[in-house]
């Protein structure tokens, strides 16, 4: 098996700077970099994080902790932390949650008991939570800090990072665009109550639409899951208390779907009768019959993003913490707008 010295000598270099690459401790030319980084690929030279952690109380190990590990909206997320982080030297370790706090602390715990470097999470925590949250914020393994960054919201408390969209704006722009579209009788299948993500697009929907001279009572909201079945179910409910809408947002796209498959059950037509617009533009949305129209979440770049800070924070302590915010767009399909050119979204496939 091939070691440091053996890397060093078919790249030229010092064992120190084959140390500095893997590490990523310190600065490294471009050019040095790749001679290391072709010379441990030929050899399959491996780093052993343990061993090399001993001294530093560093693994190079990043724990991406998720609240649904299946679900489609996270591979391109993934695929984003992943790119950026081992072109850096991290290895990953995923966790899945599933939607539950109290196995989202434990998880956290596991992983800062493991010596993880830093952590990429999307929560679960609500505003009860106050103390976890405040421990994330101090997250530490002995004297090693261990720095975390929250995917999809910003969390109130210093020393957590974050990388989102603004949900409330998206909201915003496709209520916009069904009322450019005719509609005036909108209703809204929310996210669940814990999820501020779902609040937050919940209350861009109402103000929306009383900007535009328009009401969401009580009889106009149905909250689910995030699942398909749970949209079909809510439209279904939808439909009984508002026989006469004509226009649907839903929290998300896998929601949107089952509300579209509803919809057709009942005989309306989608966009002729009622015109539908999801949120997050997941690959399935454009292979759809009608394709969904959608707030599109740039997933790629908000991994990139997240692993980008996170790295970042790692190498130095002291930089600024920051919330990056990402730009959203509304991409229009034939679920509004029966004239749309759309094609298929095969890329995360």
């Amino acid at each position: 098996m091939a070691n440091i010295k053996d890397v060093a000598r078919m790249a030229g270099v010092s064992i120190a700077t084959v140390s500095h690459v893997t590490r990523g401790n310190k600065y490294v030319s471009e050019p040095l970099r790749r001679r290391v980084a072709e010379a441990i690929q030929k050899l399959g030279y491996e780093v052993n994080p343990v061993a090399s952690g001993l001294k530093s109380r560093t693994t190079r190990v990043l724990g991406i902790v998720l609240p649904n590990i299946n679900s489609v909206f996270f591979p391109p997320i993934l695929k984003g932390i992943e790119d950026y982080a081992s072109a850096q030297g991290y290895r990953l370790t995923f966790c899945n949650t599933d939607f539950d706090v109290e196995k989202e602390q434990e998880t956290i715990r596991m992983l800062q008991g493991s010596w993880a470097d830093g952590i990429i999470l999307d929560s679960v925590a609500g505003a009860a939570d106050a103390d976890y949250v405040r421990f994330l914020a101090g997250l530490s393994s002995g004297e090693k800090p261990i720095p975390v960054v929250s995917l999809e919201r910003k969390v109130d408390s210093d020393g957590i990072l974050s990388v989102r969209i603004d949900n409330y704006q998206g909201a915003c722009l496709a209520v916009r665009h069904l009322v450019e579209c005719g509609c005036r009788r909108i209703v809204h299948i929310a996210g669940p109550d814990f999820c501020s993500m779902a609040q937050d697009r919940l209350r861009g929907c109402r103000d929306q639409l009383k900007q535009c001279k328009m009401g969401l009572d009580r009889s106009h909201v149905v909250k689910g899951d995030f699942s398909p079945e749970q949209g079909y179910a809510a439209m279904r409910r939808l439909l009984e208390k508002n026989p006469d809408l004509d226009g649907v947002l839903s929290a998300n796209d896998q929601m949107a779907i089952g509300a579209i498959r509803a919809l057709h059950e009942s005989g309306r037509g989608v966009p002729e009768d009622v015109k539908i617009v999801g949120f997050d533009n997941i690959f399935v949305s454009s292979l759809i019959s009608p394709s969904l129209t959608t707030v599109d979440v740039p997933r790629y770049q908000m991994g990139h993003a997240a692993a980008e800070l996170l790295i970042h924070r790692l190498t130095d302590p002291e930089a600024e913490l920051e919330d990056v915010l990402l730009p959203i767009r509304l991409v229009v399909r034939r679920s509004t707008d029966p004239s749309a050119q759309t094609a298929w979204d095969l890329s995360s496939w």
